[in-house]
């Protein structure tokens, strides 16, 4: 049985993401490993290359490619994961996002269920539960939080070419147009969490990485009104909160939580969740009135720009 693992990146330092880290939590289970290096204006590439030397035994395939992005959907990061997934080789794709991280306590779980499903053709992708670290290293979302966090999703794939990955790369589809995940009863649930270190950022870190992710998935109006909305909600608005209870927590001496590669970064947080209440200052006054009834209308869909649009000519066309 052979595992390779994939990824893409793009202004990995200069985004903050620990995207070494990633590669490194799931480089045990891989006999290859294939980065997509998108163009950067930062150092990444050269990041990546000392992953050859640090890994001198391991297979790592560095694809260099543009980055141009001609829709505002986020489908850009679906196609360079399925640049990365056409230069696998194993009978499984190991996929880690530049922000996810796997614990080396399921490395053997991981490996049990792939190797006793090899011959099961009819599984196309295996589920991964999630946790997703919120404002540090040591808060984060409790699992009754759906509508804000995934609960699960699909982090390898059968490598038969019939798997791709679709929309901003959050899963997959096989060749019919047929999600791969639980309801489809085309994917297992492995029993292995996958740490999501997304926004385990200190406040100003978090709210560049947001200005940038808006480019690729929001039209301008969309964007306007996310600022419109900010203050009211904390899972909403990322910088400004009111509560954390909506979060669970961890000791900060509890470093063996996380992934043995992510644990460094864990003990330098020297920031602490509760400093993103003063990040930036809450506006208040005659507007306050208006964002609520705008918050209103978008909260459910902010984050879909066609829904949110039809609500809003909805209301328009009632003035």
């Amino acid at each position: 049985m052979k595992i390779s693992g994939f990824t893409f990146i793009r202004n990995g330092v200069l985004m903050g993401y620990p995207f070494m880290e990633s590669i490194r939590s799931a480089m045990p289970l891989c006999d290859e490993f294939v980065v997509v290096v998108c163009e950067s204006s930062d150092n990444t590439a050269e990041k990546i290359e000392d992953l050859k030397k640090e890994f001198p035994r391991k297979e790592i395939k560095i694809i260099h490619s543009g980055w141009v992005v001609d829709k505002r959907s986020g489908s850009i990061l679906s196609e360079k994961t399925n640049l990365a997934i056409s230069h696998i080789t194993g009978d499984y794709g190991l996929y880690v996002q530049c922000d996810e991280g796997i614990h080396e306590r399921d490395y053997g779980s991981i490996l049990k269920a792939l190797e006793e499903n090899i011959d099961n053709k009819d599984i196309k992708g295996f589920v991964f539960d999630y946790i997703h670290f919120f404002g540090g290293y040591f808060t984060y979302a409790k699992k009754s939080e759906k509508r804000f966090f995934y609960e699960m999703e699909v982090r390898i794939i059968r490598n038969d070419g019939t798997v791709f990955s679709w929309g901003d790369a959050m899963g997959f589809k096989d060749s019919s147009g047929k999600k791969i995940n639980l309801e489809n009863k085309n994917a297992a649930l492995l029993r292995a969490t996958m740490f999501h270190y997304g926004r385990a950022k200190n406040p100003e870190e978090m709210y560049n990485k947001d200005r940038e992710m808006e480019r690729l998935y929001n039209f301008k109006i969309i964007n306007i009104l996310k600022n419109w909305v900010s203050n009211y909600d904390p899972r909403i608005d990322k910088y400004v909160y009111s509560d954390f209870s909506w979060l669970e927590r961890i000791e900060r001496n509890n470093l063996e939580f996380h992934p043995a590669p992510f644990r460094h970064l864990a003990e330098a947080q020297d920031w602490d969740v509760e400093d993103f209440k003063a990040f930036k200052e809450e506006k208040k006054g005659a507007s306050h009135f208006f964002k609520m009834i705008i918050y209103k209308i978008v909260k459910d869909t902010v984050n879909e720009t066609s829904n949110a649009l039809k609500k809003i000519k909805g209301l328009l066309g009632k003035i």
